[in-house]
This record gives structure tokens, C-alpha cells and sequence, in this order.
């Protein structure tokens, strides 16, 4: 049986907009004191009266406190947005005040050099109660323009002559204007959403409303109010994608689910938001199997949304910060996060770890994201067999491997995950390079044996 959450209301900012989102902004890119996708060139209110607040902010990094304490209005505006001619466009803001303070939301037609009509004002202070919460508005933009600057309209704003904490104004979070008009989602399958050959790593769909498919392999949960999840279609590179949904719902693992959703890049990571609908196909699917890869190349673009793996990784830092480790296998360093699963306190440094998880990006770096206890395995064992004798390397490794012992004369025998032998070479040396090519990427077992005798046991992985 097919389960559908269609999101009915917009209960905050980034759940749901039924529309092309024109514009979004969580108050966060600040220059020259400013913030960068505001102060078009109708904005009124001086820059000093808009003021960067950090530490308060729930969306992004920053707030904006406005403040106009004069019962004359003052403009705050966007820059300039292209804009369907006679479209209507829902306004929502994220704003809190403490004693006082209105707002309302206009444009500036930019084809036509002329201002709309003003919507009535809000009392902010009273819709917030001191406490953040979304307010809404819609303005109707003409039938011949195709630019405009939306604007926010102030006034009667606390002072900045009160006593802390009232010198504030009102505070804007975040802020979404979306045409009212519902998009027709395109079909589109996750690989298409996610391959990209631009530098920036930007989606080719940005922007655009999409319908796809997939199996939730993560679910994340940052409050009771919001709820986000990852889907895959493909156990490729690729094929992996987050939707931002933030209605709480029944979703679990192994879902697989119909997604419509706005295609956006949040701080680069490239995901599904505005989520208008959710539709579960059927349940208890089976997750695709994780990518074997390393933690130097799972530092890129196309492991966002894919389970991956790194295997016989160090523990070389569980002191990173903010809930994250750090694991390295000899070809570069990964970050795992705890946005799923907390683990950093548990991680042992100089200890050895088979690693599984979601690939992501958020804050600057790329990621693996383990999901419970059964993502995480200390490696033992390495050495059970007199392998402190034998060095093997390089592990992961590419087109061929060496083994060498402190003893001349040994063979080395090479199973896949099956148990088939897939390779088998001796020598009378004390060194042994083994060629690759025919081996496909994975993990494989290696048995050394001198005059059948085994000498040391243990897996190597294979990533070209």
C-alpha cells in the first residue's frame, strides 16, 4: 500500500513552497557590514540600522536586526529577482521582537521603474511573543514585469537608546519567496540530479522541481521540527541524494519513496527542498550495498548521498569538534560526523576502524556520516598470525600489491568475499609484488604460507 504526505501548510520556512522558489536567504553572507543579498537600490534604511547578530541565529550562521524606531517606514530590500510577469509570490519570514515593531512586504517593479501596492502591516512583536516565529505575505507582481526588488517595509521598531536586550529591532532569520503558482515537477532520476561538471560542484538542476525515487538509508533528526533523510537508487557514485523535508513523518529506512522537491545547493551540498509530497512505494527494501572507497577519494562531489566504506582506516583525531572524528587510511584524511551517530567520544586514536556511512558535505568539508552501532567495526586480528613479520602494502590499493617478510620464500594466496581464489603467486625472496588488473574493486582476503604452513592472514581492499 502506497503512503502519501503531501504537505498541506507551510509551517516553516524550507518545508514546504509549492512554487519556484525566486529567492531565499537565511541572513548569513554579510560584506562591508551589509548583507549580501540585500540592500537593493530602494532600500531606505541605513546600513547602520542593519545590524549582523551571531549567536542567535536557528537558520544559517546570522540574523539581521532591523531597526527603525520612527512611525516613518523604512526599506529593506532584496536585490533584484527575475520574476514571472503576474505571478503572485508568497513571502515568508522567520522574525522575532521583543516590545515592539511592524512589518509588511511590497515591491519595486525594476521594468517598470514603479513601486506595488503595501500589504498591512504585522505586529511583530505581538505574532512572536519574544520567540521566533514565521509570519507570511503575498504580493502580486505586474502582468508586464519580469524584475522586481521585494521588499520589506519597518517601522516603530524597539530603540537602540533601550536597555539590553531590547536595542534589537526586529530580528529576521530567514526568509523564502516562492511563486504561488505550482511548477510541473520533471521526472528526473538521482544520477541526473547529482552529475555535474562544474567546478562548483553545482546540481544542472538547481532551481528546478523535480519528481525522483529512491530507498532512504538515513534519517536525521536535529530537533522536533525538523527532519531530514537520505534516498539512493544505485549503489554507484552519483546516485545518492538529501532531502530537506522538515515536517516530522513515519518515514524509516528501507522506505522507498516518490520525492518532489525544489533541486537547491545549501552551502554546496546539493539537495531536495521545498519538499511538496512524499510518496511510499513499499517498505522493507533492501539498502544498497555500500562503495568500498578511500577515505582520501570519498572526499569528493560524488559520495554525497551514498553509502560508503572505508576499511582499516586510523583514528587519527577524536577531538575535531562539533561531534566529528577523523579516520585515515594512508591516502588522506576523512571527517565522520555525528549527525546520525554519535561515536567521537567512543573512537580510540591509533586504533583502526572499518567505516560505513553516508557520504555528505556540510560547513566546508566532505564527509561520512555512520548511522548506528553496525556502521562502525574495529579492525583486529591484523596481526593474530605472526604478521608483525609481514608488511603489506599499499592497503587500499590500486593497480598491484606488495608483500614482504623478514624471512626469504613464501607463497601468498588471494580469495574474494566468496571464498574463490582469485590469485596466487610465490617467491623465493623476501618480497613479493603481486600485479591487480584482473581484480575488480572490493575487498579480498590474503593467506602467506611457507611450506604450508600460514604464516599471517588478513584483508586488503582494491580501489582504481
Amino acid at each position: 500500500m502506497k503512503k502519501i504526505f503531501t504537505i498541506l501548510t507551510a509551517v516553516c520556512i524550507g518545508a514546504v513552497s509549492f512554487g519556484q522558489t525566486v529567492f531565499q536567504s537565511d541572513l548569513s553572507s554579510w560584506a562591508n557590514g551589509d548583507p549580501t543579498d540585500w540592500m537593493g537600490n530602494t532600500t531606505s534604511i541605513t546600513s547602520a540600522n542593519v545590524v549582523e547578530k551571531t549567536g542567535l541565529a536557528t537558520y544559517g550562521t546570522s540574523m539581521a536586526s532591523l531597526i527603525n524606531a520612527t512611525t516613518t517606514h523604512k526599506r529593506f530590500t532584496t536585490q533584484p529577482v527575475t520574476v514571472v510577469p503576474g505571478e503572485s509570490y508568497l513571502v515568508e519570514m522567520w522574525v522575532v521582537a521583543q516590545n515592539s515593531g511592524e512589518l509588511r512586504t511590497n515591491y519595486y517593479d525594476v521594468t517598470n521603474s514603479a513601486y506595488g501596492t503595501y500589504n498591512p502591516y504585522i505586529d511583530v512583536a505581538a505574532a512572536s511573543g519574544g520567540n521566533l516565529v514565521m509570519i507570511s505575505q503575498t504580493v502580486t507582481v505586474p502582468a508586464n514585469s519580469t524584475s522586481v526588488e521585494f521588499i520589506l517595509s519597518l517601522r516603530n521598531t524597539d530603540p537602540t537608546t533601550a536597555p539590553a536586550p531590547f536595542e534589537i529591532g526586529i530580528l529576521v532569520d530567514s526568509v523564502a519567496i516562492t511563486a504561488t503558482t505550482p511548477p510541473t515537477p520533471t521526472i528526473k532520476k538521482i544520477y541526473d540530479i547529482q552529475f555535474t561538471t562544474n567546478v562548483n560542484g553545482d546540481s544542472p538542476e538547481v532551481g528546478n522541481v523535480v519528481t525522483t525515487k529512491g530507498v532512504i538509508t538515513g534519517i536525521v533528526k536535529n530537533g522536533p521540527d525538523r527532519h531530514a533523510f537520505f534516498i539512493q537508487d544505485s549503489a554507484a557514485a552519483w546516485n545518492g541524494i538529501y532531502v530537506y523535508e522538515r515536517n516530522d513523518s513515519t518515514l524509516v529506512i528501507g522506505d522507498s519513496v516518490e520525492v518532489t522537491g525544489t533541486v537547491a545547493e545549501y552551502n554546496g551540498l546539493t539537495e531536495l527542498s521545498f519538499v511538496s509530497n512524499i510518496t511510499v512505494l513499499n517498505s522493507g527494501n533492501t539498502l544498497p550495498t555500500p562503495v568500498v572507497t578511500t577515505t582520501g577519494n570519498a572526499n569528493m562531489e560524488q559520495w554525497e548521498g551514498v553509502v560508503i566504506q572505508t576499511l582499516n582506516a586510523e583514528c587519527t583525531s577524536n577531538t575535531v569538534g562539533f561531534g566529528m572524528w577523523e579516520i585515515n587510511d594512508g591516502s588522506g584524511t576523512l571527517l565522520a560526523d555525528d549527525d546520525i551517530y554519535f561515536y567521537h567520544l567512543t573512537a580510540v586514536v591509533g586504533s583502526h576502524y572499518d567505516v560505513t556511512g553516508i557520504g555528505h558535505y556540510s560547513f566546508g568539508d566532505y564527509k561520512i556520516l555512520p548511522r548506528d552501532a553496525n556502521d562502525i567495526s574495529l579492525v583486529v586480528g591484523i596481526d593474530e598470525l605472526n604478521a608483525s613479520n609481514v608488511a603489506v602494502y599499499p592497503n587500499p590499493a590500486n593497480n598491484q600489491i606488495t608483500f614482504q617478510l623478514e624471512n626469504n620464500g613464501f607463497e601468498v594466496i588471494v580469495a574474494d568475499i566468496t571464498g574463490k581464489m582469485v590469485a596466487t603467486a610465490n617467491t623465493v625472496a623476501d618480497k613479493l609484488t603481486l600485479s591487480l588488473d584482473n581484480l575488480n574493486n572490493g575487498i579480498y582476503f590474503y593467506t602467506i604460507k611457507n611450506k604450508d604452513v600460514v604464516i599471517a592472514t588478513n584483508k586488503f581492499v582494491v580501489v582504481k
